[in-house]
């Protein structure tokens, strides 16, 4: 017997049951032998490459700048956002385990895991988050490829007659094309090449700032409030990611592995953003640029090309990793069809996120205005505010429960103040940008 998913798809039911109703409330949660829930095919390591592929070519890009600007409080501070966004994942991943059997076929799970806690409007608050944040990723990502692009550009022919939004609007179409026919969701092989392509290019920009050598007028940077504000606003987005986690879980062969993933792929970006940061606070201080990229020195051509050719690629990558489940979520409401790529409705979504994002890029040409705004926005509530509420209200209470509910207490307190000083900090560094 089958039953019509609200979704997407059909959800066998052992003959057997025959008390089951028709309705979705009564679905029994996890430990029900009557569903059989289709498992997709990615394993730890597979789902913890998507992880590190959704969010760290941004980050590598500029913890340099995030470090400097924070001062050496920033390492313990950039602990304590894997600390608390390690501890929100792994409560994200129980979360999604005490639904999924409802919802086994379900395109947006984090979504549908806010409406199985608080109905319609739990669901609209991880909408807006999750939409907001992954097409800011998107927005970001696509700016790095742009700037990557124009750099190669002006090394190579020596002439900027290509400006920056003009090279926004080619990537955009890059982005586009990648978004259309890769498999961003399904398969390994974008997730794979975006992770290394992170740890090829990291270990190549740190071998061009050693070359470039320690600036002769170095001077540490003078940390005050607003910048370590704007830094923290960083390291949250730089780890933060959650409003895909649940569409990497849904796709493992075993769910419950997803923990495992979570701690494979902080640990990853740790390996990744420690060593760079070091090195760029130290040999460039307070000229450190929001771009490490800008303080390698264009003598190095060769170099350079080679680093900005895998930034681009990288970076359009990682924005399809961010913007398929945002696709996903939009073609699941407008009844778009799941095995027809090609199919009108399909192509008319991407185009218009493509189209959204070329609009924000134009509007704001600076990545680490948007790292900074949305990490400390929806970034910040959906990966340290949203999975702990949602937990108090789906989280069995069993001989641990005043345990999870101090830390969930602990994580919600720390995503709201970070999340006021945050916001308060990028935008008042936006409003100064653009004044003067």
């Amino acid at each position: 017997m089958e039953i019509e998913s609200p979704l997407r798809g059909r959800i066998s039911v052992s003959e057997d049951c025959p008390d089951v109703e028709r309705s979705y409330e009564s679905i029994p949660l996890i430990g029900s032998e009557n569903w059989r829930v289709d498992t997709g095919t990615l394993g730890m390591a597979g789902a913890a490459l998507f992880i590190v592929g959704e969010m760290t070519g941004s980050g590598i890009l500029g913890v340099p700048c995030a470090l400097a600007h924070s001062g050496y409080s920033g390492f313990g501070l950039m602990l304590l956002c894997v600390l608390v966004a390690s501890y929100t994942g792994l409560t994200l991943s129980r979360n999604w385990m005490h639904v999924r059997d409802q919802y086994p076929h379900c395109s947006s799970p984090y979504p549908r895991i806010g409406y199985t806690a608080f109905g319609r409007n739990g669901e609209i608050a991880v909408q807006v988050c999750a939409t907001v944040t992954l097409i800011g990723g998107c927005c970001a990502y696509v700016l790095i490829a742009a700037q990557s692009l124009a750099r190669f550009i002006y090394l190579e022919f020596n002439t900027d007659v290509i400006g920056y939004r003009v090279c926004v609007v080619i990537m955009s179409i890059v982005f586009l094309l990648v978004l259309v026919f890769g498999a961003g969701r399904e398969s390994l092989l974008v997730a794979v090449s975006a992770t290394l392509l992170s740890c090829l290019f990291t270990v190549l920009i740190i071998l061009g700032i050693v070359q470039t050598g320690r600036a002769p007028d170095y001077h540490p940077y003078k940390v005050t409030a607003k910048s370590w504000f704007l830094s923290f606003g960083k390291f949250l987005f730089a780890f933060g990611g959650h409003s895909a986690f649940p569409n990497f879980q849904k796709e493992m062969k075993n769910p419950r592995n997803f923990p495992g993933s979570v701690l494979l792929a902080y640990l990853i970006k740790l390996v990744l953003y420690i060593p760079i940061g070091i090195i760029g606070m130290e040999y460039f201080g307070d000229g450190v640029d929001a771009n490490i990229l800008n303080n390698i020195n264009n003598s190095f051509q060769v170099l350079n090309v080679c680093i900005l050719m895998l930034v681009a690629v990288q970076a359009i990558m990682s924005a399809t990793i961010l913007g398929n489940p945002v696709a996903d979520m939009v073609e699941g409401a407008v009844g778009a069809p799941i095995n027809k790529m090609l199919h009108w409705k399909r192509l008319l979504v991407r185009l218009s996120f493509v189209i959204l994002a070329v609009c924000i890029c134009e509007a704001i040409p600076r990545f680490d205005l948007i790292m900074s705004l949305i990490g400390g926005t929806t970034i910040n509530a959906a990966v340290f505010i949203l999975p702990s509420v949602f937990h108090f209200k789906l989280a069995k209470k069993d001989k641990w429960w005043s345990l999870k509910v101090f830390l969930d207490s602990l994580s919600v307190l720390f995503g709201v103040g970070a999340g006021l000083v945050c916001t308060y900090a990028s935008i008042a560094h936006i409003i100064e940008e653009y004044s003067s």
